[in-house]
């Protein structure tokens, strides 16, 4: 697992080799940007960075890529203040202040809104969960406290029910590619397996499409445990 872990980058660029470029366009309006320069660092399937200038909280980066990647809008190179966007093939529009960079308006991005429609719902889980763990601290009363459980685990089975559903719902989006990949400890090998069999196969191509696929053997909950069992032997 460890050999897997460490040998994903090196894979995703490799799969990087053969994609047709399409030409992107991001074009930033964020009032009170800080710094002179803004950079796009791209991650996952297509990796890279750009840099360009800022004036008046006004600047645009254009490029070609060969599909959807996951990236950061950053104020500095490294350590800078940094807000999660996908850059894909089109014109992408994004509005606001940089005092609220995390609620900025983005429009033009499919995967964006993809990841937003999960994002929001998942939230909503997030925070309901957070309140009974909360509540569990406020009592030492066994009774009381398995209900705190039990509505815990209905929650956790809620949030991970709507993924499954997103997933099946958006075979050609990448966030459901990235979301599969998260419920590596929450499905059995069988349920994941099934979700990438339903993939479109243009994500499956992709270069983390194609890291997930190699890693499929080893992924699901009971091959987790499989795997723990087995170092601990």
């Amino acid at each position: 697992m460890k050999y897997l872990i460490t040998t994903t980058l090196f894979v995703i660029l490799l799969f990087n080799l053969g994609f047709s470029q399409e030409k992107y366009t991001i074009k930033c309006q964020i009032a009170g940007w800080p710094t002179e320069k803004a950079y796009l660092v791209r991650q996952g399937n297509f990796p890279g960075v750009d840099s360009v200038a800022v004036t008046n909280g006004a600047f645009q980066f254009q490029g070609v890529i060969e599909g959807p990647t996951s990236a950061y809008l950053i104020t500095q190179k490294r350590g800078g203040v940094a807000k999660l966007l996908y850059v894909e093939p089109g014109v992408i529009n994004i509005n606001g202040t940089f005092e609220d960079l995390k609620n900025v308006s983005v429009k033009g991005s499919k995967c964006y809104d993809d990841y937003l429609e999960l994002k929001n719902v998942q939230e909503k889980y997030d925070n309901e969960m957070g309140k009974y763990v909360q509540l569990q601290l406020s009592t030492n009363d066994s009774t009381t406290l398995k209900g705190y459980y039990q509505k815990l685990d209905s929650l956790s089975e809620l949030s991970i029910n709507f993924s499954r559903e997103f997933i099946k719902k958006h075979p050609k989006s990448l966030i459901s590619l990235l979301e599969l990949n998260s419920l590596n400890t929450s499905l059995t090998n069988a349920e994941i397996k099934n979700l990438y069999d339903a993939l479109d196969p243009t994500v499956k191509a992709w270069p983390e499409g194609k890291v997930l696929a190699g890693n499929l053997m080893y992924m699901g909950k009971d091959k987790v445990k499989e795997n723990n069992a087995t170092e601990s032997n």
